[in-house]
């Protein structure tokens, strides 16, 4: 409400009034329109008169010695847009959490559970149409738990409920606050951000969040992998080993992750000076689904037992493309590794991996990214690698493979990238290769191939490698 004017009149002096009586506040509303009156206090019969520019909303009195007259001009208030007779889901979801968090001991909780409007319950913004956009309960001595109905304040924008006493996990009913861009939760008793992918997916989508996520309890079995790994790769020496056996949670030790139950989902150590043979312990991580130890100085041989993460969706074990910096991974690829059925990348290159490319491998058929290059193989391209539906990008250069290029590569419709230079291929480039209708870089340079490139990649020869010295046919 704005007061526009406020006139008293009287036989004396305004001085006069103000010297011998006190002032009263009145405040007299009628549907939207509040007038505050300010009267002078008598002793006798006098009773104000009040009008207002709204005629009918005028009460009348006697006329007395003094007269109060106010011009007021309401001010617009946010109306909270239900239909009618339906409860304001809104309001439930504030007086839910005014109950939950000991609401009557806050600190400051001005006009809540009113029937004012929600804007005028203190540190409660709405937009035009009373929705909340803003709640700031931020060092409120709010405590307890934070109620479901939170999540139905579906055009929050801000919300702080930091420094306060709240305990448990946030609820999961807060991820359909999808229009939140500020979210701050830190300082409290024990309030945790659930640890869950859906969770953590949305808060990670908020523009500025402060808090943490709840720990969960260790697997006692990925904590003693853990530690062997450490010790078998010169833990002490790495670059980051920040937590590291000590006894704060797991998912705080440098690069690890881990879900709700505790067991390790991702280890990602890749460039931190780790030096050593990996510990075939690693096969028991079994939820593990990112093993990403590249750019170290890995030695000895990749452990069959990796072959055991059936969860296991990248697998990244490749040396950095410097040749200072090759891995120096010894021995063969494991057949083994053909039973990781979600494996969606493979990266083994830069290291001194020999023997062939296992057939096992064309039973991937979720691999979108095989890198062998820069490695010892030998052998012949397996055909069953024309089963690898998914793929996209097959590098296998500057190894030792002879024999022709297997003519089911050409199933590989969803193929970018086939990069097979600087072996020892021999034979025709086989026509079926015409089929690869998405590739967009080839390299066949540095083989003994003959016969002619298929026409249909004529459309990828600027762009490719040792294409230029065959005919198109």
């Amino acid at each position: 409400m704005n007061l526009a004017s406020v006139e008293i009149s009287e036989k004396g002096s305004k001085e006069n009034m103000r010297n011998s009586q006190p002032i009263e506040r009145h405040t007299q509303t009628f549907g939207a329109l509040t007038l505050i009156l300010l009267t002078a206090c008598s002793t006798g019969s006098d009773s104000p008169s009040v009008s207002s520019t709204r005629e009918s909303a005028t009460p009348t009195t006697e006329p007395s010695a003094r007269t109060v007259s106010a011009t007021a001009i309401p001010t617009a208030v946010p109306t909270e847009t239900t239909p009618t007779g339906s409860p304001n889901p809104e309001r439930a979801a504030l007086t839910a959490l005014y109950d939950a968090t000991g609401g009557s001991d806050w600190k400051i909780n001005d006009g809540w559970l009113s029937d004012d409007p929600l804007a005028q319950w203190i540190r409660v913004t709405t937009d035009e149409d009373g929705r909340v956009t803003s709640l700031d309960l931020g060092s409120n001595r709010l405590n307890g738990e934070i109620p479901a109905e939170l999540g139905d304040l579906s055009n929050l924008k801000l919300l702080f409920i930091n420094d306060n006493s709240l305990t448990g996990g946030l609820p999961k009913s807060l991820t359909r606050l999808s229009e939140l861009e500020s979210f701050s939760f830190h300082n409290n008793s024990g309030l945790c951000a659930p640890i869950d992918e859906a969770f953590q997916t949305w808060l990670h989508n908020i523009a500025e969040v402060h808090g943490s996520s709840c720990a969960p309890e260790d697997s006692l079995q990925d904590r003693e992998v853990l530690v062997l790994l450490y010790n078998a790769l010169d833990g002490e020496n790495w670059r980051d080993n920040a937590k590291w056996l000590t006894e704060r949670p797991i998912w705080e030790w440098h690069g690890v992750t881990n879900d709700a139950s505790g067991r390790v989902t991702r280890l990602l150590l890749e460039s931190n000076g780790l030096s050593g043979e990996m510990p075939k312990e690693l096969g028991s991580l079994s939820n593990l689904k990112r093993l990403e130890l590249g750019n170290n100085d890995l030695t000895g041989e990749i452990p069959r037992e990796l072959g055991n993460l059936s969860a296991l969706e990248a697998l990244r074990l490749g040396g950095s493309n410097s040749p200072t910096t090759w891995g120096f991974l010894t021995g063969g690829i494991p057949k083994e590794l053909g039973n990781l059925s979600k494996l969606e990348a493979l990266n083994l290159e830069f290291n001194r991996l020999t023997g062939e490319i296992p057939a096992e491998l064309g039973k991937l058929t979720s691999l979108e990214t095989l890198l062998l290059g820069y490695n010892r193989l030998s052998g012949e391209i397996p055909a069953e690698l024309g089963g690898l539906s998914n793929l996209r990008r097959m590098e296998i250069v500057y190894n030792g493979l002879t024999g022709e290029i297997p003519a089911e590569l050409g199933n590989l419709s969803n193929l970018t990238r086939l990069l097979l230079g600087n072996n020892q291929l021999s034979g025709d480039i086989p026509k079926e290769l015409g089929n690869l209708s998405n590739l967009k870089l080839l390299s066949l340079e540095g083989n003994e191939l003959s016969g002619c490139i298929p026409a249909a990649l004529s459309g990828v020869s600027n762009s490719s490698r040792g294409l230029n010295v065959r005919p198109f046919c």
